[in-house]
């Protein structure tokens, strides 16, 4: 507001200071400009091309408000990230304006308004746009370098995790079986009724040393592996009912909506990883939040829906979340070739939405990477630049072929031919005179001339434009009649 506040009374200095000193329209009229001024500041951030349409509008009521469009323009490049609203909005400029102001102040104004909407307007956007494609390629850069940070962390990580998650399967499978073994033969002999009191004892002490190993080597295997991924060893056949009826034994507060029916194995499983990884961040992020799983069959794909409202003691500001966690389930969900969303809710809760096709398809190219990122942004600013450089030609295009078709239609619109011009004499009738003259006066008449005096007007002596040996028909008149005519050979 500070900022929008001072750039709006810098505006308004030039046509205040204009106004105080020639005072030439009425104060009220001064008022509502310098408020559409300040409407042109204000909706200048979420309507650029808005605020370069009033500016020019009240050009027409007070040409110091031209000072203004200089800073629109550039703010008009810097703001917009497409240039085509702004390569038809400089277009419609030219379009509305040019009838109005060759019909009203002539051919002359006309170039000069066309030259200031290149100068003030066409080239401070060119700089506006330069500088916004510039940004983009600082920002690609630096979003280039924090992802191939991120990805070598990332890949660390996967390498550490692998190797975690191999050691705990190796323990589980080898020596949690044999100790599983161990037990069970151990409560045999504990049963057994051929052995006396003493040896069941031993038995019995035996197969709880075997049970209470087992349970060190799970808890073994829980700090081998990775503990950012919270989520438990799937077991063997549990569905995402046995899931959610298992998060709710433990604590957390979920409801589960699904359809009936049976998924295919690729989309189940990925259904069930989607759904672990959502209960874990709930719980992680949001813990004593109501979370609600939600499954829905279509035709083609099921979808699968993770919402976890607000937690009851606002968020954890400690929890920094790692986000290795929806990567690596976004990668699975594409290689089942669906597609998965995750974003916060309007409320503070948080969303993931995952949708599973039945048919099996190719999965879709990789996101993009900060690699793809800087070349879409350094293809765009080609573009950019290309865009940039036509819209100046084609707005000098426009108004070169509208300044040369309007001067051919005034010369051949200002030929007083020569045999009319002969048939003129000096004391015959303004009214008369005018009968035989030509629609227009001849563009380039001098606005000071060593006459006879009276009021003179200027006419060609043929429309040839290509050809500049003519000559310069003068008609003078006082008190309604032709006092002088004088033919003025232009070389």
């Amino acid at each position: 507001m500070a900022t929008d506040l001072l750039l709006w009374v810098v505006l308004a200095f030039a046509p205040v200071t204009g106004w105080l000193g020639h005072r030439g329209y009425p104060f009220w009229l001064l008022v509502l400009a310098i408020a559409g001024l300040g409407a042109a500041v204000v909706v200048g951030r979420r309507f650029p091309l808005a605020s370069l349409f009033i500016v020019v509008a009240l050009t027409a009521v007070d040409g110091n408000f031209s000072f203004a469009l200089p800073v629109v323009s550039y703010l008009v490049g810097r703001r917009m990230a497409s240039v085509v609203p702004a390569a038809i909005g400089f277009l419609a400029i030219v379009a509305v304006a040019t009838p109005y102001v060759l019909v009203d102040a002539g051919f002359f104004v006309w170039t000069q308004m066309a030259g200031v909407l290149v100068y003030a307007g066409l080239f401070p956007w060119l700089v506006g746009r330069y500088r916004r494609q510039q940004q983009d390629l600082v920002a690609a850069g630096w979003e280039h370098a924090e992802q191939l940070e991120r990805e070598q962390r990332l890949a660390a990580d996967q390498v550490r995790l692998r190797e975690r998650t191999r050691i705990a399967e190796d323990m589980h499978d080898s020596l949690g079986h044999e100790l599983s073994l161990i037990a069970l033969r151990a409560g045999a002999l504990e049963l057994d009724p051929g052995l006396d009191e003493r040896h069941r004892a031993a038995a019995g002490e035996l197969r709880a040393s075997a049970g209470a190993a087992t349970d060190r080597l799970r808890q073994i295997i829980g700090v081998l592996r990775d503990r950012t991924d919270a989520a438990p060893i799937r077991p063997v056949d549990e569905d995402i009912a046995e899931l959610v009826r298992r998060a709710k034994e433990s604590g957390m507060a979920v409801d589960l909506d699904a359809e009936p029916g049976s998924l295919p194995p690729m989309v189940d499983r990925a259904a069930h990883r989607v759904v672990q990884e959502a209960l874990t961040n709930a719980n992680k992020h949001a813990p004593g939040a109501a979370v609600t799983v939600r499954i829905r069959h279509g035709e083609a794909e099921a979808t699968v829906t993770v919402r976890n409202a607000p937690p009851p003691a606002g968020p954890l500001p400690s929890v920094t979340p790692g986000g290795r966690g929806l990567v690596g389930l976004g990668e699975r969900v594409r290689l089942a070739g669906g597609t998965l969303t995750a974003d916060r809710l309007p409320g503070g809760g948080f969303e993931v939405v995952a949708r599973l096709p039945y048919a099996a398809e190719p999965a879709p190219p990789t996101p993009e990477s900060s690699t793809d990122r800087r070349r879409l942004v350094q293809r765009q600013a080609r573009r950019g630049l290309i865009a940039a450089v036509a819209v100046p030609v084609a707005l000098g295009a426009v108004l070169g072929g509208t300044a040369v078709a309007y001067y051919v239609y005034a010369t051949e619109n200002s030929v007083l031919p020569p045999d009319r011009y002969a048939r003129l004499d000096v004391g015959m009738d303004r009214a008369a005179v005018e009968r035989v003259l030509p629609d227009r006066e001849w563009l380039d008449a001098p606005a000071e001339d060593d006459g006879p005096g009276g009021d003179c007007l200027y006419y060609r002596s043929h429309g040839d434009v290509l050809r500049a040996q003519l000559d310069i028909y003068r008609l003078c008149f006082a008190d309604g009649r032709l006092i002088a005519k004088d033919a003025l050979s232009r070389p």
